[in-house]
């Protein structure tokens, strides 16, 4: 029965309805019922009577199909519903709601922009950790020939000790040792070094060495550094846009689109979404790429949401009609702590969505020009002026200086005659025409 109903959806609905809205509906509809049958008694009673102990074969099926197709209508609600469940959960909300929680991903922001820049500083620092190497070997020379013969002994409250101490316990424990440190211990050393002969004892010898094995360690550390810098900067990206800061994760990681686009083309995106999306459906491999990954996001948004109404229902249920302590604590506890699993794993799959909608438009952003009859630009930063341009106008009906061209028809087969010179190209769209027609916002 369900390999035939999946057939026939198949001929109405694509496969993406299917896993995306149909799958979840049913998985929950199924797991409740079942669930209820061993908790609310007027239910079982109802399922025994029409479903487990009906005698005719014919009302089984009759009711087991009306029970599927009501299934497949909600599951259609719900697939209607997708983009609006999505965009409350990238925190889309009325009134100011959105501004007291707000200042809570500000706060990740601002935490993930201190570690980068401190990340950042120590790059250039430990570049320069070269240049004590020569000035502590020429503070040797100077001890050597100023204070001949003149000894070194560490005290047990050395200043020095106590701080190559510190640096190396940072290291057994590979963490970060910062140029500040370092030049801490350095002029403390250098300064030593002129004042003693190190070829008499071996206690400054043995900082000396101690302190040059840490040098080391922070020269070997420094590519650490700049791919922890590198890693911190793509995580910021990844997770935070241009745009204001929206009260939630996925929210946040929904503008790293735009940011994107913006970012390395100076491209406003959301005019051009409908526009980018009619150059994808041409491509059967790029289509696949996209629909997967959204399927996907609407799989995991939908159970997100599911899961939510779910514990409602329980909730309810537990309180009033089969009034049970447990039962309504695991489903006010429960259905809350699974939705939030399930938004989660949503907001991360909406991260693999977001890089495959800028490979899409890296890939067809020209094929997306060729089609407004623009002549492609010849480097980025005439494609950066170029798209502020259409901005502009798409946006504000700002004038631009545009040059359009005519387009090329594909080539005609061998046995079809060559079309008359006339008719060898199409004449290009007006100005206004061409902007109206692609002045069109995401759905």
């Amino acid at each position: 029965m369900l390999s035939t109903l999946l057939g026939q959806l198949q001929g109405y609905f694509s496969k993406y309805f299917i896993i995306g809205s149909f799958s979840p509906m049913l998985a929950f509809t199924f797991i409740n019922g079942a669930a209820a049958y061993f908790v609310f008694e007027p239910w079982s009673a109802w399922v025994d009577r029409n479903l487990l102990g009906t005698t005719t074969v014919g009302g089984g099926v009759f009711l087991t199909t009306s029970i599927l197709v009501g299934i497949v209508l909600l599951a259609y609600v719900l697939s209607s519903l997708s983009t609006f469940l999505r965009q409350v959960l990238e925190g889309k909300w009325w009134g100011g709601f959105a501004s007291l929680i707000v200042p809570a991903q500000n706060k990740r922001r601002l935490a993930l922009v201190g570690e980068l820049n401190q990340a950042f500083q120590e790059i250039p620092d430990l570049a320069h950790l070269p240049e004590w190497d020569g000035r502590l070997l020429a503070a040797r020379e100077r001890g050597r020939s100023d204070h001949k013969a003149k000894s070194f002994s560490a005290a047990g409250s050395d200043a020095i000790e106590a701080l190559l101490d510190k640096l190396e316990e940072k290291r057994e424990q590979n963490q970060v040792v910062t140029a500040a440190d370092l030049t801490a211990v350095a002029e403390l050393l250098e300064k030593r070094l002129q004042d003693f002969d190190i070829d008499v004892g071996e206690d400054l010898e043995d900082e000396h060495g101690r302190f040059s094995a840490l040098v080391d360690y922070a020269k070997g550390s420094l590519e650490e550094g700049r791919g922890r810098h590198t890693r911190l900067q793509n995580e910021l990206n990844s997770n935070f846009g241009a745009q204001e800061i929206a009260p939630t994760k996925m929210g946040n990681i929904a503008n790293t689109i735009q940011s994107y686009v913006m970012r390395r083309y100076r491209c406003n995106l959301e005019v051009l979404w409908t526009n980018l999306m009619q150059l994808v459906q041409k491509d059967d491999q790029a289509r696949t790429m996209l629909m997967e990954a959204k399927t996907q996001l609407d799989f995991l948004v939908a159970c997100c949401w599911l899961t939510l109404l779910t514990g409602i229902i329980w909730s309810v249920m537990a309180f009033t009609i089969t009034p049970a302590r447990l039962g309504f604590l695991l489903a006010a506890l429960g259905g809350p702590l699974g939705a939030y699993l399930w938004y989660r794993a949503a907001a991360e799959q909406y991260r693999s969505f977001a890089d495959v909608a800028m490979t899409l438009f890296d890939s067809f952003r020209f094929d997306l020009l060729q089609a407004m009859h623009l002549q492609a630009p010849a480097d980025v930063e005439q494609e950066r002026t170029m798209w502020a341009a259409i901005d502009k106008l798409m946006t504000f009906g700002e004038e631009g200086n545009f040059r359009y061209v005519k387009a090329v028809p594909p080539a005609p087969s061998p046995a079809s005659p060559s079309p008359p010179a006339s008719q060898a190209v199409s004449a290009p769209k007006p100005p206004e025409a061409s902007a109206a027609a692609d002045a069109q916002a995401p759905s």
